[in-house]
């Protein structure tokens, strides 16, 4: 493994081992010495960056966070309409694949540490900034005069965000009935009858 420029660096490409890891053998099979010998490290090493496995899903939730919540905020503040707003959280909500390593380990950390109370916060401000996400497009949507809303604003967002997490969960789990373009379809067919935008997602986002 190369030696990265700082700190960070290094503890994400630590995290990144683990979760490919979780994904061959599942959470319950890793171990600090595995880890370690996997990464080329000491297990020293390991436990410099992490004092034990609950800080390294820490990392791994970082990650998580990361990959749903600042990259889509980058995306949608690159564009000034809500309808193609709201069609990149979407899109960008749910894995592309079965096999998206940080989804995968996500979820399993999730279910795994369920009662621990630092995951319980976490997954609560996840959730939160979520919803935070999905209730400025839809208010930005109806100043603009393209979404008459159905349903309150937060109460919408929320289902948005159930369904993201219900969504993930089909497509990591392989649901025959549920590929990843089925998920996008029913996604965006709750959010048309919600936000009265019928054409909401039928066309790609403006440049």
């Amino acid at each position: 493994m190369g030696r990265p420029s700082k700190r960070s660096d290094r503890k994400a490409e630590l995290a990144q081992v683990a979760m490919q890891m979780v994904q061959e053998r599942g959470f319950d099979g890793l171990r600090i010495r595995d880890l370690a010998e996997r990464a080329g490290v000491s297990t020293a090493t390991i436990h410099y960056y992490f004092n034990d496995l609950d800080g390294l899903w820490d990392e791994v939730h970082s990650l998580f966070v990361g990959r749903y919540i600042s990259r889509r905020q980058v995306e949608i503040m690159a564009l000034a309409d809500a309808r193609d707003q709201l069609a990149v959280m979407i899109r960008g909500g749910v894995p592309g694949s079965a096999d998206d390593a940080v989804t995968v380990a996500a979820y399993q950390v999730g279910v795994t540490r369920r009662t621990n109370p630092s995951q319980v916060l976490l997954r609560s401000s996840y959730n939160d900034q979520q919803v935070m996400l999905y209730v400025g497009i839809l208010g930005l949507g109806v100043g603009q005069g393209h979404f008459t809303l159905a349903f309150p604003t937060q109460e919408i967002a929320q289902n948005l965000v159930a369904l993201e997490d219900a969504y993930a969960l089909h497509i990591i789990s392989r649901t025959a009935a549920l590929p990843l373009n089925r998920c996008l379809d029913l996604m965006f067919n709750y959010a048309r009858c919600a936000t009265g935008c019928p054409e909401l997602g039928m066309e790609p986002p403006s440049p």
